[in-house]
């Protein structure tokens, strides 16, 4: 696509209808600080994007001036465009009604697009919004329209990335696929867990995972947040450090330090973790609180022993009693000759009063008298006593639960003599406890020590750096010590939201762990409940969404290394016969998913360089015009880029270099730029005329303008004013 024409109606200083027709490859304007050079710049973004701008402001007041009461007249802006043999035009315009007491009428904005016919020549009318987007789209304009050096670097914004991999990067074909995998795979894992669910046993369990996982979720996701907001102040203060450090003429030395001040800060850090000791843990989960144990021990110990033997003495007397009640009835079987008698009971009670009431033993049919012989008598003894035995059996049984209970219902004395065994067998490990704590307080004692030695060496070294940033390019002193203060504070601040990162990042990767560990279980449960089919479906789905962001991440990284080396070769090409560095895209996730890419300058050895604003601006137009090459790669169509003072840090003989190299890249180009004018002045230092120098003809280009107001004009007054287009 190449602009043919850019035409400006009666639109601010440019009075009257003013035509810029352009070349395919290099066109420059010329013009003056407010000579209108800008406002051509700003007419163009007009017709890209002029929907919401009050049009009142856009008026030319010469135009205005001349007409009078009731007359009209028209503020328009527009191009022609070229496109595979296809001229186009795209007009944004609207109508000037002057009226009475020199008031304004202003019709609505009317954007209209036109399309000539390659055969019959017609011009057929288009939408013209359509139109633009179709020609010259909005993605490419955003990467081919820039004002001033500062607009210059892209990457200061954060969606500029996501932009270019979205128009140029192969990774973008794959995001419908990733989108697609992470569908299937939820699909899936639903399966799984719906088939799980129908296990009774297993779904308690499974609920309580989830539960336990969507807070983790959320929690990380109130990290993420922080996280982010906490990366980007970070970036803030990082680039706002490299910006002050710019003014140092050593900025190599004072890279070097600084690198010395982020290494001590860091071991710092790490002294501070140690001295800032959780002693609570250590008293409880390290046992520290039984460091004086021991003699507690010994009296427990003593007092365990003294139990243990009243127990053992109480019990032996207890043992003797019972042992008489045996010898008891071991001497009444010995009364029978050692026989085994007979259970108590039998004969039974009717039996034995029966036989001592008939004074006869039925059982050897002998007579049983009181009175008697005395075999008789014996006899007779013998049934009573057998009598009144059962009798006292039957009361004894009544209260038989009570007669060999033992002597200690609940024995805790085994239990007593193991603990204080296994007290025993610790001892070794306490008595360890106070070499423990001496040597942790000698540690600490050790790295208080080393932060006073380090922060003593940290203030020297930031002693060093305001050295050298004393020794600074800024010649005004109050600016000087206003960066300076801010650098300091930059510092300090970047040391504490470094320290808050890393908090929060350990927290936020703590969580993913977790989430992880809850996830395997639930997988475990899953393998001993779901179908066979299901989990290898899950499992395949999981492959192939891992392999679609693999492959979309690969893609990515070979985006930016062709970017990388499209920029170095331009920047080669520009920076011929000056320091030329190396440019390194560097990708950072920020908050986990987040991608930003940082741009640097390094030297050879792959040192880092601070560039200045000539350096920085080369850099950028270098980065500019490989993207404009990957545009045509990928579309397999050039568009134009459009620079109003993109160089006003280089110098006319700079500048000239610039434009010579330039030239000869592909596309085309439209520069505005103020060099290359001289000046007759009078006498009272006013300018009387403007000239182009004779350097300029020296210069390469397809065609050039120069801008300039029609003298003579009341700088007061802007109906005087118009800018003047001549064609060089």
């Amino acid at each position: 696509m190449i602009i043919k024409k850019i035409q400006i109606e009666n639109y601010l200083c440019y009075h009257s209808v003013n035509s810029f027709p352009f070349e395919d490859g290099l066109n420059i304007i010329l013009g003056e600080n407010n000579e209108g050079k800008t406002k051509f710049f700003e007419a163009v973004e007009w017709l890209f994007n002029g929907n919401f701008i009050d049009v009142i402001n856009l008026i030319s007041a010469k135009k205005l001036n001349e007409i009078s009461s009731g007359d009209s007249f028209k503020v328009s802006v527009s191009m022609i465009v070229e496109q595979y043999d296809t001229e186009s035009k795209i007009t944004r315009s609207f109508t000037v009604k002057k009226k009475l007491n020199n008031d304004v009428e202003t019709s609505v904005v009317v954007f209209e697009g036109e399309e000539k016919d390659k055969n019959t020549g017609e011009r057929i009318p288009k939408n013209a919004q359509n139109l633009l987007d179709r020609v010259f789209p909005f993605q490419i304009r955003k990467y081919s329209m820039f004002k001033g050096e500062t607009k210059l670097n892209i990457f200061d914004n954060d969606e500029a990335l996501a932009n270019l991999i979205n128009l140029f990067s192969d990774a973008r074909h794959y995001e419908k696929y990733t989108e697609k995998g992470l569908f299937l795979r939820d699909k899936a894992e639903k399966a799984v867990e719906q088939s799980t669910r129908q296990n009774q046993q297993n779904q308690r369990a499974y609920d309580l995972l989830e539960g336990e996982i969507m807070q983790l979720h959320r929690e990380r996701d109130r990290l993420k947040i922080h996280l982010n907001s906490t990366e980007e102040e970070k970036n803030k203060l990082e680039k706002n450090i490299k910006e002050a450090e710019k003014y140092a003429n050593n900025a190599q030395i004072l890279q070097t330090i600084n690198t010395r001040i982020e290494n001590i800060e860091n071991k710092i850090s790490l002294s501070d973790r140690i001295i800032d000791y959780n002693f609570t843990t250590s008293l409880f989960d390290e046992n520290w609180i039984l460091v004086n144990f021991e003699p507690f021990h010994k009296k427990f110990a003593d007092k365990v022993s003294s139990h243990s033997i009243m127990h053992r003495e109480l019990q032996s007397e207890y043992d003797k009693h019972l042992g008489f009640k045996e010898g008891e009835r071991k001497a009444k079987a010995e009364l029978l000759n050692n026989a085994v008698p007979l259970p108590i009971g039998v004969p039974s009670k009717s039996h034995m009063e029966e036989m001592l009431k008939e004074k006869i033993c039925k059982v050897c049919n002998r007579p049983a008298h009181a009175k008697g012989s005395e075999e008789e008598i014996k006899a007779y003894n013998f049934m009573m006593e057998r009598l009144k035995s059962y009798l006292e059996s039957q009361v004894v049984k009544e209260s038989e639960s009570e007669k060999n209970e033992p002597l200690f219902k609940f024995d805790y004395t085994n239990r007593l003599e193991n603990l204080s065994v296994s007290h025993e067998d610790n001892l070794k490990n306490l008595r360890s406890i106070k070499s423990d704590i001496k040597d942790k307080f000698e540690l600490i004692n050790e790295r208080e020590k080393e932060k006073r030695e380090l922060e003593e060496l940290l203030e020297k070294e930031k002693e060093d750096r305001n050295r050298i940033l004393g020794n600074s390019t800024i010649a005004n002193e109050s600016e000087l010590l206003n960066v300076f203060k801010n650098y300091t504070f930059w510092q300090e601040d970047l040391k504490s939201i470094n320290e808050d990162y890393y908090k929060l990042n350990t927290k936020f990767q703590d969580i993913q762990s977790q989430i992880k560990l809850k996830q395997d279980e639930k997988d475990k449960i899953d393998l001993n409940s779901a179908s066979s089919f299901l989990l290898k479906t899950r499992d395949l789905m999981r492959h192939i969404e891992t392999i679609f962001i693999q492959t979309k991440e690969k893609k990515f990284e070979e985006f930016i290394d062709k970017l990388e080396s499209k920029s170095n070769k331009y920047l080669n090409q520009i920076n011929v016969e000056a320091f030329t560095g190396q440019i390194k895209f560097s990708k950072k996730k920020i908050g986990g998913d987040r991608i930003k890419i940082e741009v640097s300058l390094l030297e050879s050895g792959g040192r880092y360089f601070v560039p200045g604003t000539a350096v920085r601006t080369s850099m950028n137009i270098s980065i500019l015009l490989a993207i404009s090459e990957l545009a045509n790669e990928v579309r397999d169509e050039t568009y134009p880029m459009i620079f109003d003072a993109p160089t006003s840090s280089f110098g006319e003989t700079k500048t000239g270099d610039f434009l010579n190299l330039i030239n000869d890249t592909s596309n085309q180009k439209i520069i505005l730029l103020k060099d290359f004018i001289g000046s007759i002045k009078n006498s009272d230092g006013t300018i009387k005329d403007l000239f182009i120098k004779e350097e300029f003809n020296s210069i390469k280009r397809n065609k050039a303008f120069w801008v300039k107001l029609e003298r003579p004009f009341d700088k007061r007054e802007l109906s005087t004013i118009n800018t003047e287009v001549n064609s060089l």
